[in-house]
């Protein structure tokens, strides 16, 4: 007899990693993994229900994007805030986004419609970092309809390193192009 088929498909297998990765990339957005906070691989394999290997294998892909430091034998840290990391970044992620809105038509409808669902423009105007940040992933969005994986996570990765250190006292946010992006989405 033939084993039965699931009646809910369970769309493409997962990594653990990338699940892992993806829990502590949420918890460091939301603020529940501090700057500057320590990370234990104890403590983390208790948190996630983890093995070691996916939280390290997360941990060194976090820190190739900016968010974790390491010290061999010494530490293994969130990041601290730094306003030089965001503007570096800033100045890439720009240069994505903008290339995303000048080709939004070739990106799905759904995309699009995602992107220009984004009410973010007065608050925006108000300089306010959460709907900076707010704005990132709405771009994020449009960029996702293009069905071009490489793309999907280069942008990914340079949106995470700016959403984390916006909030850093000496990052120079530039709020006139924000406004602009927020604008150029609204009309898609």
């Amino acid at each position: 007899m033939p084993v039965p088929k699931s009646p809910t498909s369970q769309g493409p297998r997962r990594l653990l990693r990338d699940v892992v990765y993806e829990q502590m990339l949420e918890a460091i957005e939301n603020g529940t993994l501090e700057a500057g906070e320590r990370l234990n691989d104890e403590e983390l394999t208790s948190w996630l229900g983890v093995s070691r290997t996916p939280v390290r294998e997360a941990i060194a892909r976090l820190e190739s994007e900016g968010l974790v430091e390491m010290a061999a034998n010494r530490y293994t840290r969130v990041a601290s805030l730094s306003g030089p990391a965001h503007d570096q970044a800033a100045m890439l992620l720009a240069a994505l986004h903008a290339w995303a809105i000048d080709h939004a038509e070739e990106a799905t409808t759904d995309a699009r419609k995602a992107a220009a669902a984004s009410k973010l423009t007065a608050s925006v105007d108000a300089h306010d970092v959460d709907a900076y940040r707010g704005l990132q992933d709405a771009v994020a969005a449009l960029i996702a309809g293009f069905g071009n994986p490489l793309f999907t996570a280069t942008e990914a990765a340079v949106r995470g390193r700016v959403k984390f250190h916006a909030p850093a006292a000496d990052a120079n946010i530039d709020w006139d192009a924000a406004a602009a992006t927020a604008g150029a989405l609204a009309k898609i």
